[in-house]
């Protein structure tokens, strides 16, 4: 498979079945122990604010403010969110420390339930995060102890250098951290300055005596008072917490300084500054961490001489991602973790110094270019069609062929090429190659895998760098049955293509067409979908901020959005291409972009070159096109979208001059403003 000069992959101690099965057995937790977890805390933070009664200090004019323990609580939390949102090394030691403030901390939390709920939810929290950890030493212990003779690297072992750069400092990091360490220390002397300030204001204003008003429902009350100099009557709005509102007609004493007035009593409260400076230090001591953690990485050698070292099998997922299998495993079993590669090296025979003997040379990763000038990989290079100084060379041509062989590798049509073929294209995804993990997941030091060519484009051999910790393989959508959609839809559209007719002088283009549900249900989908919804919240509307108007913004507007992107779609496919009007947007697409388009299983599915996809259910289109308009056929628009993407000579000849997105895309807008603005006028009247 490749040249004799080739270097041969690394011996190395085998990753087995029975050690992956120890290895997934130590970390059985570590699903869990993930970035998510941060929003265990963000429930708890609203379940408290749904119990938790409004407690505080009350001065002698009943207006009241925060305690110290309250806000030192729940200033704890939030710093918990941004500690498991960042996955600091000390994670696990934040919810213990988090329970015993809230459990201890004056009026930090009152209820029996919320108390009750943050021991549960700490606990759990520290039992998921112990666990985890625990796991990973003792899965890294295992390794280590499997990984028992260190490798030297492919390098090294040729008596080369290594081409691994090193990290430059962090320095991006260490500014970001002190600035914001600055920042930190900014705000609550802020706070500091203008409380002096309002206590000096305080001292020079006139005290009049005011009398309340009315009371709207966010607790704002109205004041009337008399200027202290004389003149018409004048109100204020007062928007405090007081321990008792008071109620219309009674005395209120205000502090009057010109235009500025205040309830007597009402002192600058610092405790908003100290706050978010604690947060900002907190952000500002991550960033440092972490550039401490480079530093001290750097300062270890970037792969030279021996490492440990395992013999592990990879494949590609869907997704670009390498899946680490044991060796001895099924090729299409299992993966153990994942890897992301970041910094990329190829073996070239000519990528020595100065381009004399084989050395290992920059991969770059970015394959959406044109490949760069870089040694050619072994399997590609023959010693016999080197020019020599008697062949005429014109470089500029070069380059153009080897650019063709790039369009060619991927962006190949699939013309002349059958369902099968079509669907062992997709399936290469899915191959695997032996491979050697230098260091191996969750130790102190960046990883090295050393690997044939794998995916399309790849070199005959890769040495990526890629991150310590071992990531968990992706859980998404591309399950089995996408995995059977995305199968189908490119075999159906390599069937289409090859059933299209031969080119030739009497071959007719695929016709210019347009689908669209009929102009009535375009028109009618959003605002009858509002009104439906506006009538809903009038009946079942409720008190409360989330109940009478976050919860009916959001459920209603996806209700809405949903409707009108079900009844108001059309396409046009013509010469400029495939151009698909939805309930709010137009996408336009050149047909060079598309790849694929077909139905499987009801599902409209066209598919992009980049990898996105646009799917349409095609039962609900058909059976109101049906109806209400013109027969919609969506296996005749998957076949033409097929040909023409792939087969430039079928393409449609003539342009439609037919403008998408009218009238829906302004009623729909419209629907969706007037529904909100509805919403939040029934929430404040």
């Amino acid at each position: 498979m490749f040249p004799s000069d080739a270097p041969p992959l690394p011996s190395a101690a085998p990753l087995t079945a029975a050690a992956a099965i120890r290895w997934r057995t130590a970390r059985t937790a570590w699903r869990l122990d993930s970035r998510w977890l941060a929003l265990a805390p963000v429930a708890f933070v609203v379940l408290a604010t749904a119990v938790e009664p409004d407690t505080g200090r009350c001065s002698a004019q009943a207006i009241c403010r925060d305690t110290w323990g309250s806000a030192l609580a729940a200033w704890s939390v939030l710093a918990e969110i941004v500690l498991l949102a960042a996955k600091v090394r000390v994670r696990a030691l934040v919810p213990p420390v988090v329970l015993v403030l809230l459990w201890y901390l004056p009026q930090g939390l009152v209820t029996p339930l919320a108390r009750w709920s943050a021991v549960l939810l700490q606990l759990l929290l520290t039992a998921v995060l112990l666990a985890a950890e625990a796991g990973r030493r003792r899965a890294r212990q295992q390794l280590d102890e499997l990984m028992a003779p260190p490798v030297p690297f492919p390098w090294t072992a040729a008596g080369a250098p290594s081409p691994v750069h090193r990290d430059g400092p962090p320095v991006l990091r260490r500014t970001l951290g002190a600035l914001l360490l600055v920042a930190a220390v900014a705000v609550p002397l802020y706070g500091l300055w203008a409380q002096a300030q309002a206590d000096a204001a305080a001292e020079q204003a006139t005290r009049v005596t005011g009398t309340a008003g009315a009371s709207d429902q966010d607790g704002v009350l109205t004041v009337r008072f008399p200027p202290p100099g004389g003149g018409p009557e004048r109100t204020a709005a007062l928007d405090l917490w007081w321990q008792r509102r008071p109620q219309p007609g009674e005395p209120v004493p205000l502090l009057v300084d010109g235009d500025s007035v205040h309830a007597l009593g009402d002192e600058y409260d610092v405790s908003g500054q100290l706050t978010a400076g604690g947060l900002i230090a907190l952000l500002g001591l991550i960033l440092l961490g972490s550039a401490a953690t480079a530093s001290a990485r750097r300062t270890r050698p970037a792969f030279e001489g021996h490492a440990p070292a395992l013999a592990v099998r990879v494949r590609a997922d869907i997704r670009g991602d390498l899946l680490v299998q044991p060796l001895d495993g099924p090729p299409d079993g299992p993966g153990l973790w994942r890897l992301v590669e970041h910094d990329r090296y190829r073996w070239a025979r000519d990528g020595g110094p100065g381009g004399a003997g084989p050395g290992w040379v920059p991969e770059p990763l970015d394959v959406g270019r044109p490949p760069t000038r870089l040694p050619g990989p072994a399997l590609h290079h023959d010693e016999h069609d080197e020019y020599d100084e008697h062949d005429e060379h014109d470089e500029h041509e070069d380059y153009a062929e080897e650019y063709e062989d790039y369009q060619g590798a991927y962006e190949k049509p699939l013309d002349r090429t059958g369902p099968d073929q079509a669907a062992a294209r997709l399936a290469r995804a899915g191959r695997s190659v032996p491979a050697v993990l230098y260091r191996g997941p969750d130790g102190h030091d960046r990883q090295l895998l050393v690997r044939p060519g794998l995916l399309d484009g790849d070199p005959d051999w890769v040495a990526a760098v890629v991150a310590p910790a071992a990531r968990a393989p992706r859980l998404g959508r591309r399950t089995q049955r996408y995995r059977e959609r995305e199968l189908a839809v490119a075999a159906l559209t390599a069937e289409t293509v090859a059933a299209a007719p031969e080119a030739g002088p009497d071959t007719e283009p695929v016709a210019a067409r347009r689908w669209e549900m009929p102009t009535p249900l375009r028109v009618a989908a959003g605002p009858l979908a509002a009104l439906l919804v506006g009538t809903a919240v009038v009946l079942l509307g409720d008190d409360g901020w989330w109940e009478g108007l976050l919860r009916p913004l959001w459920i209603g507007s996806m209700a809405i959005l949903a409707c009108a992107h079900t009844l108001s779609w059309q396409i046009v496919a013509d010469r400029n291409g495939l151009r698909v009007a939805t309930a709010l947007r137009t996408r336009s697409f050149r047909w060079a972009e598309i790849s694929a388009a077909a139905v499987h299983r009801e599902l409209l599915t066209i598919r992009l070159r980049s990898g996105r996809e646009y799917s349409f259910a095609s039962r609900p289109a058909v059976w109101l096109a049906g109806r209400f308009g013109d027969r919609y056929d969506p296996v005749a628009l998957a076949r033409t979208v097929a040909t023409a993407a792939h087969r430039p000579d079928l393409r449609p000849d003539r342009t439609l001059p037919d403008r998408l997105g009218g009238p829906q895309h302004l009623v729909n807008r419209l629907a969706l403003i007037g529904y909100a603005v509805f919403t939040v006028a029934h929430y404040a009247l």
